[in-house]
């Protein structure tokens, strides 16, 4: 403990963001696998794709899926958003990166159990991202790369349930988005 209250509310608040970033990104992956048109041509966030991930990571095959598509991803995002100063949900900044890449997604078995039961299945995984945004709405017709009011150094809950909603619109609606947010130097 360092006795700085802000540091001290901030610890306790950041591994929730990162465990929160990470049910979001497993999400996005996996309905940008399934929409049609896909945004990302992988398939490992499927039933077929899991199961021949287990066979390679027993033990993180769950892991493994989010990771392969999330490489995936993140290019297509950053062919729309750009590279340098800018952030996305599968390019965090590096701090909060580390933390979403320790926590293991086994560990919430409910979220897992729920998500692998909708894998392949475009309104049952809708249907866990309209839960995950909650009452938030996203601007009307939106489309291609879109900033969120959010820093680098800024990065909670509520940027994530605005991205949420954003992406759950998307989805929706047969369009394409990438919500992204930059660090403060980029804009200089």
């Amino acid at each position: 403990m360092t006795g700085d209250p802000r540091a001290e509310r901030a610890a306790a608040t950041a591994v929730p963001v990162a465990y929160r970033s990470l049910q979001l990104r497993s999400l996005v992956a996996a309905l940008g696998e399934v929409v049609d048109p896909p945004w990302w041509r992988t398939e490992f966030m499927s039933e077929a794709g899991m199961r021949f991930l287990e066979r390679l990571y027993p033990r993180t095959a769950f892991r493994a899926a989010v990771n392969a598509v999330g490489k995936a991803a993140c290019d297509a995002h950053d062919r729309a958003t750009g590279r340098v100063g800018v952030y996305h949900l599968f390019r965090l900044p590096e701090s909060l990166e580390v933390e979403t890449c320790q926590f293991e997604p086994s560990t919430d078995e409910d979220f897992v159990a729920n998500l692998r039961a909708a894998l392949g299945e475009p309104a049952l995984l809708l249907s866990l991202l309209d839960s995950f945004r909650g009452r938030a709405v996203a601007p009307a017709d939106t489309v291609g790369a879109i900033r969120v009011d959010m820093t680098p150094e800024r990065v909670d809950s509520g940027g994530l349930v605005t991205i949420a909603s954003i992406y759950f619109d998307a989805f929706s609606g047969g369009k394409q988005v990438f919500p992204y947010f930059v660090s403060p130097e980029a804009e200089n």
